[in-house]
């Protein structure tokens, strides 16, 4: 029976069978090795080991929130780290005041402990995640509760007095003691007041600070 289909004519081929399409390997070829091909490259983008990139990370926002002062005067005693947790130093900040000024809060937040501490009125604030901020001593008794910032808290007690202090108004001279703990470590205040004031340099008696000629 003859074959419908035309039979190949070329030299070494038998008659009534047709030679395979080609034409289809090449791009099949090319296809398997770029499949064989990725998975190796896939985990070589997220190896990890000492010739790894660092990860790319952005910086964490500061935790500490700008604060106001307290009161009106002068920081007459700085921040003083201890050596030790029973090492000397001063945990915080000291603010000229007359006894009775307006103690306002430095930042918004909750009020977390207001009671009395050696005799005196203190006020504990959280002002953001893991941040205490600690005034006194105070006058008046505070509620524990949210403030604004800026609200009032209460007035300058008589705990902490100075012998005289310049600039802090009529009334006897006193100090508001400022506090601030970030994980339950003091920090320096003064690092975050958006308005302290600008230190001030004391006036020598002659120039270049040279004694006077006799």
């Amino acid at each position: 029976m003859l074959s419908p289909y035309p039979q190949s004519r070329r030299p070494g081929v038998a008659r009534g069978w047709r030679l395979p399409v080609r034409g289809w390997r090449l791009p099949v070829l090319v296809l398997l090795s770029v499949a064989a091909l990725l998975p190796v490259a896939a985990p070589a983008a997220t190896r990890s080991g000492p010739g790894a990139p660092p990860p790319t990370t952005t910086p964490d926002p500061p935790r500490v929130p700008g604060l106001w002062m307290p009161v009106t005067g002068v920081v007459i005693r700085g921040f003083d780290a201890r050596a030790g947790p029973y090492g000397p130093g001063h945990r915080g900040i000291d603010i000229a005041a007359p006894v009775g000024a307006t103690v306002r809060a430095p930042a918004a937040g909750r009020i977390v402990f207001a009671g009395p501490v050696a005799g005196t009125t203190w006020v504990t604030l959280l002002v953001a995640q893991g941040v205490r901020v600690t005034l006194g001593p105070l006058l008046d008794p505070v509620a524990v509760g949210r403030v604004p910032s800026k609200a009032s808290l209460g007035r300058v007690g008589s705990g902490h007095r100075v012998g005289s202090t310049e600039g802090a108004g009529s009334g006897p001279a006193a100090t508001l003691h400022l506090s601030v703990r970030v994980d339950g470590v003091y920090v320096d205040p003064l690092a975050y007041l958006i308005d302290r004031p600008r230190p001030r340099l004391a006036p020598l008696p002659e120039p270049a600070g040279l004694p006077p000629e006799h």
